[in-house]
Formats: structure tokens, sequence, C-alpha cells
């Protein structure tokens, strides 16, 4: 053996000590992360825990204060005092109201606003600042909006006014069971450096308290508006991470929770470095242990790899064989690692060669697939088309034979005649719709914008017979956005919906149909809603099937292919299609397309149809 070839095979074991230390030193830094992971996530563990129970705690107390709050609020509103000046509203007794309500304490000067109304929901009474007045107009007449005789009360969302922040309690001032006006109370959230420090105590060193409403970014330190936090706040039972501006230490964690019966939501936050300190000495520690243990990996590694060397070779030897490249008349050039280069090599060659062949085949199965597929389509086609004809022959000589041979037959005969020509007819309109439901599956649909105002005229346009046959009231809102679609299969799909909402309605109630639109995300969502016989919950999906019918055909004429052509278009279109509806109370058909971008103003579209 040559001194070169002597030199290829002694790398080998040089090679194979530099691996299996290279192995030693990803397998300590593995296990030191991974072990700092486990360490730091029990600690986040028990932290969020702790703070999640205190969370919870915190959340059971707004919760009182929220109905402790209604029930003061009820009982001044149906105090002498309160119901004094609603009944008989002079200026006396608005101002004992006001004495009442606002104080000249501690408490009464937490108060920002007193507003009262009348059982027509008119203010004939109002006292306090005048921004927060001027902020809570709006909000007011939103909170009382849905109060009952049986409501006890509400409690408002915070807003910000100036540099801080009010919330309002409202509630009836009933008497006999009827509601003599409403009384609005709004407060500063303010607390007392004494109920802080007690909070801070309650929760630990460095912690801070947030209270804000649920779904937008008012927030308060429980004195003054604050920034809202960086991430979407649930009230879920999962830990929050995040970087707050301003704040000390960086990253932040926190639990956060709704308030219930009341429209906010508290969150508790601290330092994530002050959790995480025990899990980076830790890391520390391990790292140090880990370098003590690769020094004397790398003294076995040497020696091992000696050992590992033979059975390498057999390896090689074996995967040669296996890809058909045995030695002969010699040892064949190159290293273990070379030749189990050259081996795997050859072995995707041949992967890739039969990949190229499989693909071959595939394509050439889908060719002949798609051919079959055209044969077939214009087949079923041909078929449907002559099965028109002997149709239109039994129905054009069943109406011949009744008009003159009419007065002929008896009562059986004309009957008879009468079935032929209805099934004629309804065979034929079948066949129309199955033509038509082909049609959808088949036909090339480009989608594009279009605008749902003309496409709403359009299906209209084609169902004004029926609705006016029906005296049928069919409304639509004005200015419909743009979407992404194909405008005469949206015209059909809306015409199906509108005609079943006309028709599928009870004797002696007048149909009325309204069709509507809503955004959700750069989606549209169109609404076509009736008030027919409604559908149970138990086949909003079968409807959608091809020849799924819930009535006979006496009851509600119709193939049952309709719903099946609507679902057929919504998804060639890319969208999707649902409904709700529950029975004698109508349906509500949804579909959702994409929003068209660039919008431009659309002409309005509002119209009834079919009323005469």
């Amino acid at each position: 053996m040559s001194e070169s070839g002597r030199g290829v095979k002694l790398s080998l074991t040089v090679k194979l000590p530099l691996l299996i230390g290279s192995l030693l030193v990803v397998s300590v830094v593995v296990y030191s992360y991974v072990s700092y992971a486990r360490v730091r996530g029990s600690a986040l563990g028990v932290a969020g825990t702790r703070i999640g129970a205190v969370t919870d705690q915190l959340a059971a107390l707004f919760k009182q204060s929220g109905s402790t709050l209604i029930s003061t609020t009820r009982q001044a509103a149906d105090s002498d005092a309160v119901t004094a000046f609603l009944t008989t509203p002079t200026e006396k007794n608005r101002s004992a109201v006001m004495k009442l309500l606002r104080p000249n304490t501690t408490a009464g000067k937490q108060v920002a606003s007193v507003q009262v109304f009348d059982a027509s929901r008119h203010l004939i009474a109002v006292a306090g600042d005048s921004a927060a007045i001027t902020t809570a107009t709006a909000a007011t007449s939103d909170l009382i909006a849905g109060l009952t005789p049986k409501d006890s009360g509400v409690v408002s969302r915070f807003l910000v006014v100036g540099d801080s922040v009010i919330y309002a309690s409202a509630s009836p001032s009933v008497s006999n069971g009827r509601v003599r006006g409403y009384l609005v109370i709004w407060r500063y959230l303010v607390s007392t450096p004494q109920a802080l420090k007690q909070l801070s105590q309650l929760i630990g060193t460095d912690s801070r308290l947030f209270l804000g409403n649920v779904g937008d970014n008012v927030w308060s330190d429980l004195n003054h508006p604050v920034a809202p936090p960086p991430v979407a706040v649930s009230g879920g039972a999962g830990i929050l991470r995040y970087v707050r501006a301003g704040a000390q230490g960086g990253a932040m964690i926190g639990t956060a929770r709704t308030v219930q019966g009341v429209p906010w939501i508290v969150l508790v936050e601290f330092p994530e470095a002050l959790v995480l300190a025990p899990a980076a000495s830790f890391l520390r520690d391990s790292l140090l242990i880990g370098a003590a243990i690769l020094a004397l990996g790398l003294i076995v590694a040497w020696w091992t790899s000696r050992q590992l060397t033979g059975p390498l070779v057999h390896l090689t030897r074996t995967a040669e064989e296996l890809a058909g490249r045995g030695a002969s008349g010699g040892e064949p050039a190159g290293d273990e690692i070379a030749r189990l280069t050259t081996v795997f090599d050859s072995m995707v060659a041949h992967v890739r060669e039969s990949q190229r062949e499989l693909e071959s085949r595939v394509k050439s199965r889908t060719n002949e697939l798609q051919e079959r597929n055209e044969e077939l389509e214009s087949f079923a086609y041909s078929i449907s088309h002559d099965l028109r004809a002997p149709l239109r022959a039994m129905d054009g000589f069943s109406q011949a034979l009744l008009e003159e041979y009419g007065d002929k037959l008896d009562a059986t005969g004309r009957q008879y005649a009468e079935r032929v020509k209805a099934g004629a007819r309804r065979m034929d309109l079948l066949i129309r719709d199955l033509l038509a439901y082909s049609k959808m599956t088949r036909a090339d649909i480009k989608v594009g914008p279009i605008e749902l105002d003309r496409v709403v005229r359009g299906a209209l346009d084609q169902v004004e017979g029926d609705a006016r046959a029906r005296s049928a009231r069919v409304v639509v809102e004005d200015h419909m956005p743009r979407v992404l679609g194909h405008e005469s299969t949206l015209t059909q799909v809306l015409m199906n919906l509108i005609a079943n909402g006309i028709k599928f309605v009870p004797a002696g109630r007048t149909p009325e149909v309204r069709v509507r639109t809503e955004g959700r995300d750069g989606i549209v969502r169109l609404w076509i809603m009736d008030n027919g016989i409604g559908i149970p919950q138990e086949y909003h999906e079968r409807i959608f099937r091809v020849f799924e019918r819930l009535h006979r055909t006496d009851e509600y004429p119709g193939t049952g292919i309709g719903l099946a052509i609507v679902r057929k278009g919504v998804e060639r279109m890319g969208g999707r299609v649902g409904l709700e509806s529950e029975p004698d109370r109508g349906t509500s058909f949804w579909i959702d397309l994409p929003r068209a971008v660039n919008q431009v103003p659309a002409m309005p579209v509002a119209r009834t149809a079919g009323a005469p």
C-alpha cells in the first residue's frame, strides 16, 4: 500500500475524534439550554400560577365593587328625593337630588357628573364637571337604552377626560312596576395611596396593576390614563409577555382577567428578570459543569474513534453491495466517508430517474383522465338535451289532448293527462337545473372586482315576476361595496336565494326578503334574510346537496338543486356560504367574498321589489 493511501486512511482516525468532540460540545450546549429552558419554564409557570391567582382575586374584588356600585345607584334612583324630582321636576326637588348625590364629602368629590332622565330618556337635570358631561353625553344614551324595570342597573366602560378616567353606573327609577326615569352617576377612577400600597403588598414587589376596557385601548393605573399593553389582552388564563415602553427591566410578564358583570379587564404585570434570576444562575453553573465534562469526553473520544473504524469499514462495504457497486480486483480508492458519498450519490441518481419516470406516468394518466372526463361531460350534456325532446313532446301532446278531447274524457282521464303534463314539465325543469349545475361545475370562472349593486339589481330583475305574484317585499341596503367574484355566477346565486326567500313562506304570510352587507377583516359578508318557514339545525348542511328536499313538491315546488348551485357557485369564486335559521323564524343565508381593493363610491341600490 502506498504512503498516500496510508495518509488518506489515517486522516479518518483524526476526523472521527474531531467529529465526536464536536458532537459532545453540541450535546453539552443543548443539555444546558434545555435544562435552562425547563428551569425557566418552571419559574414562569410558578410565577404565572401565583400572579394568576392574584389576578383572579382582584377580578372578584372588582366584580363585587361593580355589584355594590349598581346596588347603591339603584337605591339612590329609588330614593324619595329622586322619585319626587321625577314626579315634580321643580328646582327645589332638583337641589335635593344634587345634594343627595353630590354631597360635600370626599366621596362626593369623586362624582364627576350626575344626570337624571325622565321615562322618555330626555335629560331633565345634570350637574358636574363640564368636560366629563361633554365626553359622557353619547355614552350615556347608549348606557340607558336597554334598561328595563327588571334591571338593577349597569356599569359603563371607562372614558378618558383630560388626565382622568371616568366611569358610570346607571339604574332605572321604578315605581309601581313602571319606569319613572333613569339615574346616571359618572365617577372618577381614583384610588388612595393607602389602597394602592395594600394592593402592592398583595400582588408583590415591583408589580403593577392596571384596569381597562374589554376590547379597546382605554387603560388606567387606578389614578390616571396609561398607555395600553403592547399586546392584545383578552382576559384569558394564559401568561402575557411583552416589553412596555419606559418600564425598567425590559420584558414584562402578566396575566389578565375579565371582570364579570362589568365591561372591564384587570391586568397585573411585573418584570420578567425577577422571575428568571434563579434560571440565569442555574445556566452559569450548568455551563461550568459542562466544560469539565467536555474535557473528559474529548479524551475518551480519541480512544473510541479507533474502535469505530472497523464497523465503519463494514458499513461502507455493505452500502456498496446494496448499491451494486461492490469492489472488484482490489480495494476502492478513497477513505470510507468518500466511498459512502459516492454510493449515496449513485442512489440519489437512481431515485431521481425513478421520480422522472413516475412524473411522466402521472402526467400521461392525468391527460387520459381529463380526456375521459371531457367525453363523459359531453355525453351527459347530449343525453340531457336529447331527453328534453320527448319531454316537450309529452307536454305538447298532453296539452293538445286536454284542449281538443278534454270534453270527451271523464274526470279520471283528464286527471291522468294533467299528471302526465305536470310530470313532463317537472322532468324538464329537473334536467334544466342539472344542466345549470353541470355548467356551474365546468365553466371557466375568472374572478375579478365586481359591483355588488349591479349584481343585486340583476338578480332582482330576474325574480321580479315571482315577487309581484306573491306581493313580496324585497329591501336592499344602500351603497354595497365591491367584491372579488364572477358577475354572472354571483347573479345566479343571489337569484336562487332571493327566489327561495319568496317561495318558502307559509300560506297567509307576506314574503319579506332583506339584502345587506357587513365587512369582516378584508371579507364582505352578504346577507339574504327572509321571514319564511325556516330550516331545522340538523338540515343546515344537507340542504346544499343535490336533490335534497325537506318538503313535498305539492307543498313547495322545486327540484332540490338550487342550493347546490349556490354552494358550487360560491366555492368556484373562492368564497364561503352558510346560514342561520330556526323553524318558523325565517332563514338568513350569508356569503363571504374577498373585498376588492381600491374601492370607489357605489351608486345607491336601495329598492323595494314586488310591493303593489
